[in-house]
């Protein structure tokens, strides 16, 4: 009868153990993952090697979400890679950059803590060495010029402390001007004269948006129609086909979001390739394990 009962409980602590082991699979392959940051794209806020708690399988995102994303342009030697992005913009707002400055729908955001921008330093008269970067924690950017010239990445805090460095002379920083254009810029097209500070009006599309198409705007919906809504199109002269049929609307079928890197002149972002698929998003960051390096 002992035998018995010891076996029972055995078999129930097995079963338990069991249940256990497939919910925390079912777990992790439904609602969770974990990601190790590969690239700087999110510096200050998050550096290489961080490990990250990742919430999946939701379309409930906000803006200033950290997504984890699969690098969306097709032909790219990149794509499939994973990374991490802020989500700026959702679908159906427009976005805009004025002197790096991010405005949504028209209203001036407040930039995440964190964020850096790349600034020029310049010494008095000695060269700021490794351990002076070791000091005020400049991992990157370095010397541009024999007189004394650098060039980097700071957050607004490191900014105000390297100022009160007796051997900076001066701090400014580097911005593209207005109709400066930049053909790296997502579209590319001489008809959206942006660069990476100065960039938009775009409208991000949302599902079910009907968009009026012409000649000197299909540079910004090429990608979404052809790429990532699996359609043919074709430029005759002043006249877009779709399918082979004369078009001058297009119908939407997905949501489309702008991400930005928080290393903000020097991360790989929308304003690169533009917009972001919601199937492209794999996930939001929940929480972040801090790397030893």
């Amino acid at each position: 009868m002992a035998a018995s009962q010891d076996l029972i409980k055995k078999n129930t602590w097995l079963v338990s153990l069991l249940i256990a082991v497939v919910f925390f699979l079912l777990i992790q392959f439904f609602f969770l993952d974990v990601f190790v940051v590969n690239n700087n794209d999110m510096l200050s806020s998050y550096s290489k090697g961080d490990g990250l708690l990742i919430r999946k399988n939701t379309n409930a995102y906000k803006r200033n979400n950290v997504l984890l994303i699969e690098y969306p342009l097709m032909d790219s030697a990149v794509s499939k890679t994973l990374f991490i992005q802020r989500l700026v913009a959702l679908p159906g707002d427009t976005f805009q950059l004025k002197d790096k400055s991010v405005y949504i729908n028209g209203v001036l955001q407040e930039d995440p803590s964190g964020i850096q921008f790349n600034y020029f330093v310049k010494s008095k008269s000695s060269p700021l060495d490794s351990i002076f970067k070791i000091n005020y924690g400049l991992t990157e950017g370095g010397k541009v010029s024999d007189q004394f010239d650098y060039s980097f990445a700071l957050t607004k805090e490191q900014k105000g402390i390297l100022e009160k460095d007796s051997i900076v002379k001066s701090i400014e920083l580097k911005t593209e001007q207005k109709n400066m254009f930049d053909e790296t810029c997502f579209p590319g097209s001489i008809h959206c004269r942006w660069n990476a500070d100065q960039y938009g009006k775009i409208y991000l599309p949302k599902k079910n948006d009907v968009i009026a198409l012409d000649t000197t705007i299909i540079s910004l919906y090429e990608n979404m129609i052809v790429q990532y809504e699996q359609n043919q199109l074709e430029v005759r002269q002043d006249s877009i086909f779709i399918n082979g049929q004369y078009s001058k609307n297009y119908a939407v079928k997905n949501n489309y979001y702008f991400v930005l890197g928080d290393n903000r002149d020097n991360a790989n972002d929308s304003r690169v390739w533009g917009f972001l698929p919601e199937n492209f998003i794999k996930g939001k960051v929940l929480y972040r394990l801090k790397s030893a390096k």
